[in-house]
């Protein structure tokens, strides 16, 4: 049986249409066509389209949400840190260090020495 390709017209998540090759495979011979609902693309693609986005952006404003709890939690322990005594200039300071690899914090320390010597600072 040989499948005749066809083309229909399917609008896309972002709104845009395009031609896309549908196969069609005739009944065979003596066979009842069956009648089935085929739904609307167009809908069918703009309903889950819209629905696809809405769920996406309530992932967002859920990260979001946990994103700024996180940031004030950091303002807090921070504030705790001052309350205690330690200067969190410093401890800021300290955790970009310790984002550094180890032989970049190295470099990043002896030209600092280096610019400092130069500028009669030490």
């Amino acid at each position: 049986m040989n499948a005749i390709t066809t083309m229909r017209l399917v609008r896309g998540a972002g709104g845009e249409t395009r031609h896309v090759p549908t196969p069609y495979i005739p009944p065979a011979r003596g066979a009842k066509a069956k009648k089935r609902h085929v739904p609307d693309p167009i809908k069918t693609n703009g309903n889950q389209a819209a629905e696809e986005l809405r769920v996406l952006l309530e992932r967002v404003e859920r990260v979001d949400e946990e994103i700024n709890g996180l940031q004030d939690d950091r303002k807090d322990i921070f504030a705790e840190a001052k309350g205690r005594g330690w200067s969190d200039k410093a401890m800021r300071e300290i955790l970009k260090i310790r984002k550094q690899k180890k032989e970049e914090f190295q470099e990043n320390a002896a030209l600092l020495e280096v610019y400092m010597q130069s500028l009669g600072m030490i």
